[in-house]
């Protein structure tokens, strides 16, 4: 199996995807390296999602109406 000589950001999705789950299926075998490095890929991929669901996005228009509650 190969190891990766970069860094989790420089890689391509596709590319995350296979190491992540190559390094998991490894992982499970009990190897403690594979673990933690399959964590940080795992890490990325959250991220990536994360950060692409955020862009797309758009933020509430403010609404000048009166509140729901009635203040007496």
């Amino acid at each position: 199996m190969s190891e990766p000589s970069t860094a989790p950001g420089t890689l391509q999705d596709e590319e995350l995807q296979s190491l992540a789950t190559e390094w998991r299926m490894r992982a499970m075998q009990g190897d403690q390296l594979a673990h933690r490095m399959a964590r940080a890929l795992e890490a990325e991929q959250r991220r990536r999602i994360r950060d692409s669901g955020l862009q797309i996005l758009v933020p509430e228009a403010t609404r000048a109406t009166a509140p729901w509650w009635k203040f007496w």
